[in-house]
């Protein structure tokens, strides 16, 4: 999928290929990253049979501390987990 909006349930099934624990909080879907859980995004438990808007997916892309661009590599599988990973070390360095 080219276009920079995905299905919820894609962005659901791409963050737990990835590592991310799931939990729901109330109306609402977290996805938590890493030991500490620093890392955490969340989505309207709604939104799971949507499409997200490209300002939604510009938010979750910010929240994991990635660029639009990445997010959606993320989501398509092309950055796995290592990836992922290799890419918040360097943001943090």
């Amino acid at each position: 999928m080219g276009s920079g909006v995905r299905s919820g349930r894609q962005i659901d099934s791409a963050l737990c290929k990835k590592g991310f624990q799931r939990e729901t909080i109330g109306k609402h879907i977290h996805y938590f990253f890493g030991e500490d859980s620093q890392i955490v995004t969340h989505m309207s438990h709604g939104m799971m049979g949507h499409t997200l808007s490209a300002n939604l997916i510009s938010l979750m892309a910010r929240q994991l501390h990635l660029t639009k661009k990445q997010f959606l590599a993320l989501i398509d599988c092309t950055i796995d987990e290592d990836g992922y990973r290799a890419i918040i070390i360097e943001d943090t360095v």
